[in-house]
Parts: structure tokens; sequence; C-alpha cells
């Protein structure tokens, strides 16, 4: 029988394509091989680094090989070198990252030449429920309340230690000090939540704003008195919220703990990688873990990593004026 060239080379075509699917089909089969590295923009010790040193061993047994999920700190930069390297690594798998969003979104605003899309990240899930945020002092100090700051403005700034202008904090600050009316000026360079909380301690500026799960930790009679919380209704018996200090809004602001992939990450590794986040992020031990921390553990739904960075990305779109003129 003679085929004719058409035919020979559809035939040849079709032998091509049944080689290479079993190809890509082993590729996925042998995945992971090696170490996934987890990379943290922030220094050790803070929120980001606590939650994601928590959340990797736990992604570990989610994985079809037993593999270590190693993290690694990369806090110069304000976190653009960190998601520059992400940017840029081979989307093989074997690199994700936690990053902060909406935060980060002003880096990218104010200094795109640093070479990162957040846009064109591929997002997995996040670690744990997003954040709101809660104004504290140190301890002794002679403010008492978010109107006690709203006096003390009308003389001078009241000053707040906060991550540089590319963390949520920051953002977190400049947002609450101008719906609270509050004339303030933005102590940043710190490494990470842990490092800003303390220097607000040691007295290097007059207050500060931070998430309520890395806040509260620092509560105590040497450490932080929180004053008030930015969420819609407090969960601190005795202490005003959002609604109370007449401001709704402040319980828009919050922090997404987002993990994420390099751009054109292929579906399948991104579909391994999500289903250990998400199995993780409801493991027993890391909600009891959460617990005994005085964290509430309420994961977001499985499979909304998408939506929630768009609904975020929205948020900072609102307030991108404010925050990059500060």
């Amino acid at each position: 029988m003679r085929f004719t060239r058409r035919e020979l080379l559809t035939a040849s075509s079709g032998a091509g394509l049944a080689l290479a699917l079993p190809r890509r089909s082993y590729a996925a089969s042998a995945y992971p091989e090696k170490n996934i590295t987890f990379i943290i923009p922030y220094g050790a010790g803070g929120g980001f680094d606590i939650f994601a040193r928590a959340i990797a061993p736990a992604m570990e047994k989610r994985l079809p090989h037993p593999v270590n999920i190693v993290p690694m700190n990369i806090p110069t930069g304000g976190g653009g070198r960190a998601m520059a390297q992400m940017q840029r690594t081979r989307p093989d798998g074997y690199m994700i990252g936690v990053f902060p969003i909406p935060g980060a979104l002003i880096l990218q605003e104010e200094q795109d030449a640093r070479g990162f899309n957040l846009y064109e990240f591929t997002w997995l899930g996040s670690i744990g429920p997003g954040d709101t945020y809660a104004i504290g002092v140190r301890a002794d100090s002679p403010i008492r309340s978010v109107a006690d700051m709203q006096e003390l403005s009308k003389t001078r700034q009241v000053s707040f230690t906060c991550t540089g202008p590319d963390g949520t904090s920051y953002m977190a600050s400049v947002i609450a000090c101008n719906l609270l009316g509050i004339n303030a000026k933005y102590i940043t360079g710190y490494a990470g939540s842990n490092d800003y909380i303390v220097a607000a301690m040691r007295g290097d500026g007059d207050a500060v704003i931070a998430a309520n799960t890395s806040l509260r930790r620092f509560q105590g009679p040497d450490g932080i008195r929180i004053i008030a919380t930015l969420e819609k209704e407090s969960t601190l018996p005795g202490i005003p919220d959002a609604t109370d200090l007449g401001q709704p809004d402040l319980g828009l602001i919050t922090i997404e703990r987002m993990v994420a992939g390099p751009p054109g990450l292929p579906a399948d590794l991104k579909a391994i990688l999500t289903n250990a986040l998400d199995e993780a992020v409801r493991d027993p031990h890391i909600a009891a873990w959460a617990t005994s921390i005085g964290v509430p553990w309420a994961p977001n739904p499985p499979g909304r990593a998408d939506a929630i960075f768009r609904e975020q990305a929205a948020f900072f779109e609102q307030w991108k004026g404010l925050l990059v003129e500060s």
C-alpha cells in the first residue's frame, strides 16, 4: 500500500504527539524530585517568617514525593529582591514564595525598574485567613486612645514605625491615619513585623499599626498596649473597633499572605502545589498551633487564589494615589 506525502506527514505528526504526551506525563508524575525553595521577603521572626515556616512541613506531607520545602529569607530591598528573583526563576516548580498583598503592589508601582510584575505570578493560595490591623503603643505611653493621637497630631506629627513603602503595614498606616485625621510621619526600613513592633516598644516611634496576629504577640506590661483594632467588629474585649472609631472602611484594610510561583508555571505543577497548600492550611495540627499563639484560624476557601489577588489589587487601585504620593 502506498501513502501520499500528506498522509505520511499526518501520521508522523501523530506519532510525535504520542511520544511527546508521555514525556510530559512522566515529568508531572516524577515531580518533585528535589527540594523546593520557599522565599520569604522579610527577616526572621516576623509574621511572614513564622507562618511560612509553620506551613512548610505540612505542605511537604501533601506532595507526591518526599522532599523538603526549605524556607529562605531575602529581607533586602524591601521585598523587591525576592519578588524579582521569583519573576526570573525557571517555572519548574522548585521555587515558591509568600508575599504581602496588596502591600507589595506599592513597591511594584513605585519601583517597577526592579523587574517584577505581580500580575504575572502564578498564585497558588494563601497562608491562613486574611488578617486585619490594630493600633498599638508601648505599654508606658501617655497615649491612651486614638482621640489622644488625634489631639497630639494638632501640635506635631505622630510617628509610626513600619516597613518601607513596599509593605502592607505601611499601606495600612497611611490609609488609617488619613481616615482618622492623624497628622503622621512614618519611620521605615525595618526588615519585618517583628522588627518594627519591637522598634515601637523601645521608643523609635510613638505608635505602630500592624497585623492583629503579629501585634497581639507583643501585648504586655513590658511590651505593646493595643488602643484600637481596625476590625469591623472587635475581637478584643474593651478595645474599640473600626465602627466605634466612626470609620468602618478601616475594616477593609487587610493583608493576605499569598503564596505564588513564577510566571508560566505549568498547570499540572500548579495543581500539585495548590492542592498541597490548600490541604496544609486545613491540617488540624496547624489549626491547633495557630490557636496556641492566639491566631483565629479560618483559611480562605480553596481555589480562590486568583480571585483574592484581583480583589486586593482593586483595593490598592482605590488608594493608589494617596499611597504613591506619601
